[in-house]
């Protein structure tokens, strides 16, 4: 072999061992740095299958993920991918991460139910991610996305801001002035509805069409009061809500305040028809024109 073909291949193949001693480096690097953040949360317990570093975009893979949290509930996933996440910060100022495969058991009670029984099934399968990062700066938690793509349910996505946070406090006295600036929440609906319908039929003791009806007549009277207070922002939000019962399909509530709004507001003596007009709520259906 020539000289100079030799030199190429002892230089490729220098590159190639550096290129994966980096690589090894860089992986160990990060699984033990993960694994002590784990550690350094009481009650909170990660195994995975692989954890893998992408030298390009930087972003950390995990595979056959499963977490029992603090409160003693089970996660898993069968990807977990980080594409960033604050790692100075105790309570994460930006996190953007994707989670394929997800497994979350309901265990939590709603009023009379189980959550489980009303969503008609014991756990939620499917995809998630969320996206958002706080300004410590201005104090406003902007959320770019937070999605859940039910395999059986349906399809969730929720963004907004919210304003006088402080992610660096302690308690709930940090909250007492945290404010609504927007938000936008969009529901496509699978089985969910039909589920809420089974398990009000059933405390109802009528039929879901009957259950249904019902729903759909208090929706619409709650909307002609509201109408006759003049208040139309929460009159025709009424009346959009009551086309998604009566016709599940997909829809979208868009909270749009003049000014932020401080949530203690909502506790503070006023009526639905107050709070939706408070907060400049509209509501948009594909189920057409009001049924």
């Amino acid at each position: 072999m020539p000289r100079l073909g030799k030199f190429i291949f002892s230089f490729v193949l220098f590159v190639i061992v550096c290129y994966g001693g980096l690589v090894w480096f860089v992986n160990s690097e990060v699984e033990k740095g993960f694994n002590e953040a784990v550690a350094g949360v009481d009650g909170l317990a990660v195994t995975y299958n692989d954890l893998w570093v992408s030298l390009g975009d930087q972003t950390v893979t995990l595979t056959d993920a499963k977490a029992i949290l603090p409160g003693g509930q089970r996660v898993s996933a069968d990807e977990l991918v980080v594409f960033a996440y604050d790692q100075i910060n105790p309570v994460p100022h930006f996190i953007k991460a994707q989670a394929k495969g997800l497994k979350v058991t309901p265990s939590e009670v709603v009023g009379p139910w189980a959550l489980s029984t009303a969503l008609g099934t014991d756990s939620l399968n499917g995809d998630m991610l969320v996206d958002y990062k706080f300004d410590s700066t201005t104090k406003i938690l902007n959320v770019h996305v937070f999605s859940f793509e039910d395999q059986v349910l349906g399809n969730l996505s929720l963004s907004g801001a919210i304003t006088d946070l402080d992610l660096n406090g302690v308690g709930v006295e940090k909250l007492v002035g945290l404010r609504i600036k927007a938000a936008e929440l969009t529901f496509t609906d699978k089985s969910l509805m039909g589920a809420l319908m089974a398990q009000t039929a059933k405390v109802m003791n009528m039929s879901e069409e009957a259950a249904r009806d019902q729903v759909c007549a208090e929706l619409t009277s709650m909307a002609e009061f509201a109408g006759k207070d003049e208040n139309r922002i929460a009159e025709n939000a009424l009346r959009g809500m009551k086309r998604f019962v009566a016709k599940p399909g997909t829809i979208t509530l868009t909270a749009r305040p003049a000014e932020p709004v401080p949530y203690l507001y909502f506790f503070m003596g006023r009526d639905v028809y107050d709070n939706l007009r408070l907060i400049n709520l509209s509501v948009q259906t594909d189920s057409g024109d009001d049924i």
